[in-house]
């Protein structure tokens, strides 16, 4: 079951496609992945067939295949502008129940809210998505603050924010050097965040049984906590997240958001009733 251990502009980030499988791999699988990626990177204006013709090698009889495939899967649409394609409402469907595993999403949503609305900070949830943290749902309150992700389904290298901290420190030895040995080069070149800072932050997520994140120069203004979700096991499911200005980071403060989010995990566990085992 899921339990409670005490131990700037929205980027959209689309993991790019497995080179490696092209050859092996299912061929028309993979181009069907390149051209809902090519979409999604068209934001609200969608993708044309030239948009896919300059960044995919494959040719146009096999495009117009393809495209005519996935809107019949729901998976492209028309858009409104003659000529040019948008994500799929079957997308939508899908990735509702991706960004709901084990359950978490939908018992987390409404004890986001609660806590935004009582205490006013930012709240997130998060979970690991191999070497990332992805954001499952976030809830603002009356002081929302800039964040490296700001919108559900933004992806952070695992070592960025308090949430990473909740999820690495909880993960085998080697499998988190492993993680942190991938994101290395990443963490310094984007975030200026140095490995022994992320080591000495799980120390203290550890001994304290909270995060606070490693402090970088890209968002210096802003604070933040958070706690990890763990499965029977002590594996973490997930991560509850707040973040806030540093100037309202008081002592008091502090306190009453980690109890704050400290019940609604508790509540979590409670309403699950064993719903979240993780076979």
């Amino acid at each position: 079951m899921l339990c409670f251990s005490s131990h700037r502009q929205i980027t959209i980030n689309i993991m790019p496609v497995n080179e490696s499988i092209t050859s092996s791999g299912p061929t028309t699988l993979v181009h069907a992945m390149q051209i809902l990626q090519v979409t999604a990177r068209g934001g609200h204006r969608g993708a044309s067939v030239d948009d896919y013709l300059n960044e995919l090698s494959f040719s146009r009889p096999t495009l117009y295949r393809l495209l005519k495939g996935l809107k019949q899967q729901g998976f492209l649409r028309s858009s409104p502008i003659r000529g040019r394609y948008l994500l799929g409402y079957e997308l939508l469907v899908l990735g509702a129940q991706a960004g709901n595993g084990a359950g978490l999403r939908d018992l987390a949503r409404p004890r986001l809210l609660t806590l935004a609305q009582r205490w006013g900070d930012s709240f997130y949830l998060f979970a690991r998505d191999g070497v990332n943290a992805v954001c499952l749902e976030v809830q603002n309150g009356a002081y929302p603050v800039g964040s490296f992700v700001r919108a559900t389904g933004g992806r952070l290298p695992l070592g960025v924010g308090q949430a990473s901290i909740a999820l690495l420190a909880y993960l085998g030895a080697d499998e988190r050097s492993e993680i942190l040995n991938h994101n290395a080069e990443r963490l310094i070149d984007e975030y200026s965040i140095a490995i022994a800072d992320i080591e000495a932050e799980i120390a203290h997520q550890l001994k304290h049984g909270y995060a606070r994140g490693v402090e970088g120069s890209l968002l210096p203004e802003y604070s933040g906590l958070a706690i990890p979700i763990l499965d029977h096991s002590g594996h973490p499911l997930g991560a509850m997240s707040c973040s806030m200005l540093k100037s309202r980071m008081t002592k008091r403060h502090k306190l009453d958001v980690l109890q704050g989010m400290q019940e609604e995990v508790a509540a979590m566990v409670n309403q699950a009733h064993g719903l979240l085992y993780l076979d």
